[in-house]
């Protein structure tokens, strides 16, 4: 076994072009195979990361898809939103989530303020888009009150107010107290924010018109499925549908979010169909080049067959080049591929071990054929 393990070693060194051949073969194989799973690899966390972290907002509109911000919309939309109305078989918070809205109406008293009902401080731009516009809220309160149903209030800070209530009316029959838990400065001025279910008579919170209204998909997984659940309640917008006051549209943003999952999935059918390519040309290109490394040694295995070794044994001896030269390169390769993407994945690993296998195989079908002819042929060849 030593001995032949010496001419092995003689026979790579004296073909030394060969053999850097055939390493820089396995190497690049080995290389491709890494830099393209890790390529892969990427792609699918990609793909991941833009379903689990892709925020798509839905826009409510009328029916024609033409205005958002003055709806003229019941309250029972948003209810439904916010699944107040499951007993009616609508499951709309199941697919939904961080529901924004808005109502507002002009009081009685005090007179010539607005209030305005929101669902949170990101409800109404005036509070959080405005530029200067600053919300302060009282000690042992927090914006969670605004979606509560107590009987709370911000107010702008140019509002008279005295102690830490405001007595409000929308009309002259009802009038309601409410807590001032904070307050509004650079905002719009005499104007009244509570939360947008807040109950006004025996813990009801009665119909009222609402001004604006979005919301987030909850699981982008779902998207499709959250589609038809909305669908069966609003409209898709159209400017064929009929403004009867008691339809609604919602525009699903999500344009860019399919744009950004088309492109990767565009990449991932290319990598995946990049892989089986590597494998046949590996499996070729080794079969060639090693039978290109092999041909001349011809009269050199025929010598071997007529000392007494056998064919296997022959055969066996080549392989052992091969493989040791398959080998090495597939290291480099690796190597390579680590200083290009700076670590490497078990799974690419594996192709490079799975491509380093099929570079071998190409090469033991090249050694069968050469080492396989007529030993009388074989002595009849020249240099």
């Amino acid at each position: 076994m030593s001995s032949l393990s010496g001419v092995t070693w003689r026979a790579m060194w004296r073909r030394w072009v060969s053999a850097l051949l055939l390493i820089a073969v396995a190497a690049m194989g080995a290389c491709g195979a890494v830099v393209l799973q890790n390529l892969t690899v990427r792609q699918e966390n990609a793909w991941n990361d833009t379903v689990s972290n892709t925020k798509i907002n839905c826009v409510v509109t009328n029916a024609r898809g033409t205005d958002s911000g003055n709806l003229q919309m019941l309250s029972a939309f948003v209810e439904m939103l916010e699944g107040k109305r499951r007993e009616r078989g609508c499951y709309l918070d199941d697919y939904v989530t961080n529901v924004r809205a808005k109502a507002t109406v002009s009081l009685e008293y005090p007179k010539g303020a607005a209030l305005r009902r929101i669902l949170s401080i990101d409800s109404d731009p005036a509070l959080h888009q405005v530029e200067g516009a600053v919300v302060t809220f009282a000690e042992g309160w927090t914006e969670a009150a605004l979606r509560g149903k107590e009987q709370v209030c911000l107010v702008s800070s140019d509002l008279q107010t005295q102690g830490d209530s405001i007595t409000i009316s929308e009309s002259e029959e009802q009038k309601i107290d409410l807590h001032i838990i904070g307050t509004v400065a650079g905002g719009p001025g005499n104007t009244i924010y509570c939360p947008y279910f807040m109950p006004y008579t025996q813990g009801e919170s009665v119909a009222f018109m609402t001004q604006s209204c979005s919301f987030d998909i909850r699981d982008n997984a779902r998207l499709e499925e959250t589609k038809e659940e909305l669908y069966q309640w609003f409209v898709e917008p159209k400017f064929s549908n009929q403004m009867d006051g008691l339809t609604f549209g919602v525009l699903v943003q999500d344009e860019i979010y399919q744009k950004t999952l088309s492109e990767i999935r565009d990449n991932l059918a290319m990598l995946r169909l990049m892989q089986p390519m590597l494998f046949v040309l590996c499996g070729g290109i080794g079969f060639f080049a090693s039978y290109l490394a092999t041909r001349g040694r011809t009269k050199e295995f025929a010598v071997m067959r007529c000392i007494g070794m056998s064919r296997g044994r022959v055969f066996g001896l080549v392989m052992a080049e091969l493989v040791v030269l398959a080998l090495f390169g597939a290291v480099l390769g690796t190597a390579a591929g680590f200083l290009v993407e700076g670590k490497i994945l078990l799974r690419a690993l594996t192709r490079a071990a799975l491509i380093t296998g099929i570079f071998v195989l190409g090469s033991a079908i090249a050694a069968v054929r050469i080492t396989g002819v007529n030993v009388m042929k074989l002595m009849k060849v020249e240099d």
